[in-house]
Parts: structure tokens; sequence; C-alpha cells
């Protein structure tokens, strides 16, 4: 059993931090008048339902999961925040100066953060419907598989032993069995020689024109390249072919949305730093390390 002391620890954390992590999120179901409900009072404060709504909102969804297990236990945290709350007052922390400007920089923060939030939600209402098809249909080869072979092969040093190879082959040799016994291929022979898969421009001009020219099951002639005399077999020849629409759709909508949201902010704050007095003294960073 979790001791209730971390409980408490963790559930302070949660409403304490204010999370607001992206994620699939949930909103909290609730009756009309919820948020006008008093849940709880500690001295002169009330807690509403509006604040425990706000504060649940304001949780990552991993949170929210585990908030939803105990609302009770959410509440009686929201409690315990508005008591240290009120004793951090009695102590005079909202004088403090150091607290003071904590404060500033939060509040700066959150604002740009909001600002930003609602340039998110215009700019994606903003997107056209059909972007994501322009994408698809401006970027073809981007959503086109490649073509692609599997093969096996046997290298070995001369040309007397690779036409002695496929002598062997046409008369009925097993073609794994025999690139173990005498392939020079280190990366292929235990595997009998087999190349699962081959795209154009991963192997020899000389390779990629024979392999490419067979047929499945056809064994090739001896080919000379860089490295040897190889015999090769086509296993199977996959043509390039073009990915449907629907089947990337969801992932361009999200490529499209992001790129587009990118250069709305870039625009953004380019357009406010022109409209703003900007001095930057970087030679007062030049003793900093």
């Amino acid at each position: 059993m979790v001791p209730r002391r971390l409980v408490f620890t963790a559930f302070l954390l949660l409403v304490t931090a204010g999370a607001d992590a992206h994620g699939d999120k949930q909103a909290l179901e609730h009756p009309p008048d919820f948020d006008t409900r008093v849940l709880a009072r500690v001295n002169d404060a009330v807690i509403t339902g509006r604040d425990f709504h706000r504060a649940f909102d304001a949780l990552g969804a991993d949170q929210q999961l585990m908030v939803r297990r105990n609302l009770t236990k959410f509440l009686e945290t929201l409690v315990q925040r508005e008591v240290l709350y009120q004793a951090a007052l009695r102590a005079g922390l909202d004088r403090d100066p150091d607290v003071i400007a904590r404060l500033a920089d939060i509040r700066r923060a959150l604002l740009s953060q909001e600002l930003l939030r609602r340039e998110q939600a215009a700019a994606t209402k903003a997107t056209p419907p059909d972007a994501s098809r322009r994408y698809y249909d401006a970027h073809r080869e981007e959503f086109t598989s490649k073509e692609r072979i599997s093969v096996s092969h046997i290298l070995v040093e001369t040309r007397e032993k690779a036409d002695a190879i496929v002598a062997r082959l046409r008369g009925g040799a097993d073609f794994a069995a025999l690139a173990q016994e005498v392939s020079r291929d280190d990366a292929s022979r235990d595997r009998g020689g087999r190349i699962p898969v081959v795209y154009r421009g991963q192997m020899s001009r000389e390779l990629e024109a024979a392999a490419f020219a067979l047929t499945p099951g056809q064994l090739s002639g001896v080919v000379q390249d860089g490295d040897g005399y190889h015999v090769l077999v086509l296993h199977s020849h996959v043509s390039a072919a073009p990915t449907p629409f629907e089947s990337v759709r969801a992932s361009i909508e999200r490529k499209v949305a992001a790129t587009q949201l990118d250069q709305h902010f870039k625009d953004l704050i380019a357009t406010l730093e022109r409209q703003a007095d900007i001095e930057m003294n970087e030679r007062a960073l030049g003793d900093v390390r």
C-alpha cells in the first residue's frame, strides 16, 4: 500500500504544478450547476465546482486519469492547497520581493502561452479543408513505395568458379546450400546468400542491372563487378506504387497542421518584433560562462 503521505504529495504536486500537458485529455463530465456548487470551505474562502473544474483542466491526460479514480482525494488536495496558500499569506510571502518577481514571471509566461494557444486555435481553423490532398498531390514521390527486389547471390573470386557454380545450379544443386559452402560474401553466406530487400542504388551498377532484369525464380549468368563474380537468383520483384491517400491522410493532416502552425508562429513573432522597439546588448554576455 502506498503511504498516505506519498499519495498526498503526489496529488498536491498535480494541482500546484499546473501541468497543462498535451495528450488525449477528456473534459470533466458534470451537471449544469456544478460550477456554482460550493464543494468546500476553508475559513472565509470557498472552493467551487468552477475551481475544481479549472484545476482538473490544467492537468495532463495521464494525471486526469489518476484523478478520475479518486475525485474526493482531488478535492481534499484542493483544500490542502488552500490551507497552504492561506498560511503563506499569513507568513507575508506575498510581500517577499523574490516571490513577487517569480509571480511576475509566471504571469508573463501564462499570458504568452495563452496568446499562443489562441493563435494556434485560429491557425487550425484557417487551414483549408483540402490542404492535405493538395500536399499529397504535390509530393507524390513521398508517398510512393520504392521498387524493390528480394534476391540471393553467391560471390566467388574467379570466373571459372562462377561458371562451375552456374553449371551445378542448373544441374539441380540447392542454391542456399551452395552459397553457404562457397560464397565469399560474409554478410549473406550464413543466410544461404539471401538478401531480403534490395532497392535501386544499393548494389553495384552491374549487379543492379542483372538482378532487376530477372524474373522471380530465374537464375542469372555470371555477373562481374568490383567485388568479384556473382551468381544470382531472384525471389520477388515489387514495382514502385503510390500509397493510397486515405492510408496516409491522418499523418499528412498532422504534418500540414504542424508546418502551418510553425510558420504562423514565426510570422507572428516577426510581426511583433517589427512593431516593438528592441535593443540587445550582446556584449553584456561576453564574460558570462
